[in-house]
């Protein structure tokens, strides 16, 4: 055998190799000898290249068997090379294929042949899969390529928390609460006793939920196209919904909390931010009240007011980031000092503010109302320690797929996927939002940062 050969030429060629590096070596160089061992190291060297590019020649005129040809829509090069290239197209294929089988994982497979071919990556990741009662749990080798994705389209995943597993559900952090006290005191005495008192942190999993029903028309063509529609619009609706609850989530039983219920509970006074209606504003702690008649000279002290906050709450400096709407970056963007130079261009379009990375989502509002609801266009500026933020991800993605069953859509009404030839998608997540310490968040109230408009 031609690859039996390869080895035992590779294997002959590192023992010439000893044999010359003996000879170069030798306390008495013999100039014959050196020559005889490199030219044999040569000899093996040209009858291995030879060898090499017979196998890589012949490999090139190998034809796959019958059970390895695509038999449908998608070819084995170009098209596959998508789903290898961006994998969590294959999140798509799962589902679309899974929907040709009214969601029996166990046909799945052979239904993925017959539409892919026996070597596609759907193929193979339902190969490796494991589904029950109808639904399908992604596998973790595609569950990898779905958080990039994830985190990338909302910005609090994407500013790095910590990450922290969170398999049955809850979990317990403690944590200190108070330190023990020192004094001076005279000589002899009575030195006065003092405790630690301890706290802790419970995270509990907050289920996070999606249903989109998809035409089966779609699903019935293999055209990458249609899997990755049916990818991003699962993944866009859990990902805003999901980032919208760490930004600003009120903590209820079924939420997770956000940025703003953590200042809350710092601050001496919660604010309560309403839209079309006078809010209650925050008082105390980490907040700062943004002037309602911003210049260059107020929006620059609030920023350094809202750093200030952190480092006067003792809070560490290790990975601290901005989250505002872009309307307020759009500000900095175009902000000039009195001689006509943009103060905060140069560092903004680098994705920086004040030495910390810049986020921005519409995930914030700019449409709230201030305590006098004069100003109804109000937003937060956020300034957050992220290595103090812990993202607990109990189940990370679960689907599950049918096109028999029925769902109630947005008007209320009941609606059949049978009788529609529709397939019905349920995505759930699971996870919570915790900070080690309430003080490692400021944030910036009633702020109306806005470029001019002509």
């Amino acid at each position: 055998m031609l690859k039996t050969k390869i080895a035992d030429l590779k294997q002959a060629r590192a023992k010439a190799i000893e044999a010359l590096e003996a000879a170069a070596g030798a306390d008495e160089f013999v100039a014959d000898a050196y020559e005889a061992a490199k030219k044999s190291v040569e000899d093996i060297d040209v009858k291995l290249k030879a060898a090499i590019d017979t196998q890589t020649l012949a490999a090139s005129n190998l034809q796959p068997s019958a059970d390895q040809e695509p038999t449908n829509k998608v070819a084995a090069s170009a098209e596959t090379d998508k789903y290898v290239k961006e994998k969590s197209l294959i999140v798509g294929g799962i589902v679309k294929t899974l929907g040709a089988v009214n969601g029996n994982p166990f046909v799945a497979r052979s239904a993925a042949a017959e539409m892919y071919g026996e070597r596609h990556p759907v193929t193979r990741a339902l190969a490796t899969s494991t589904g029950t009662a109808g639904g399908f749990i992604v596998p973790p080798d595609v569950m990898n390529e779905i958080i990039p994705l994830l985190r990338a389209m909302a910005v609090v995943r994407g500013a790095g928390p910590r990450n922290i597993p969170m398999p049955r559900g809850t979990m317990t952090i403690p944590g200190q609460g108070s330190a023990a006290t020192a004094a001076y005191g005279a000589e002899n005495a009575a030195i006065a006793q003092s405790q630690q008192t301890l706290n802790q942190i419970t995270a509990s999993y907050k289920k996070l939920t999606a249903l989109v029903p998809v035409s089966n028309d779609m699903m019935r063509y293999a055209d990458p196209a249609v899997d990755a529609f049916v990818r991003d619009d699962l993944v866009k609706v859990m990902a805003l919904r999901e980032d919208l609850a760490f930004l600003t989530g009120a903590g209820t039983v079924d939420t997770p909390r956000g940025f703003l219920s953590f200042a809350n509970a710092y601050g001496s006074t919660a604010g309560l931010f309403k839209v079309g209606a006078a809010s209650t504003a925050a008082v105390g702690g980490n907040w700062i009240s943004s002037n309602a008649s911003y210049t260059l000279a107020t929006v620059a002290s609030e920023l350094g007011g809202l750093i200030n906050k952190l480092d006067t709450a003792n809070v560490m400096p290790s990975k601290r980031v901005w989250f505002m709407h872009p309307r307020s970056k759009n500000y900095l963007l175009n902000v000039q000092n009195s001689l006509g130079v943009y103060v905060f261009r140069d560092e903004v379009l680098k994705g920086t503010l004040l030495g910390y990375p810049l986020f921005t989502t519409t995930q914030l509002p700019i449409n709230i109302s201030d305590a006098s609801a004069t100003n109804n266009d109000c937003s937060f500026v956020i300034l957050a320690e992220m290595d103090e933020a812990m993202l607990f991800d109990s189940m990370q993605l679960q689907l599950a797929v049918s096109n028999e069953g029925s769902y109630v859509d947005s008007t209320g009404a009941t609606v059949s996927a049978f009788q529609n030839d529709q397939t019905v998608i349920r995505a759930i997540a699971e996870h919570d939002f915790q900070l080690r310490h309430d003080a490692s968040v400021a944030i910036a109230q009633f702020v109306r940062w806005a470029p001019a408009i002509s």
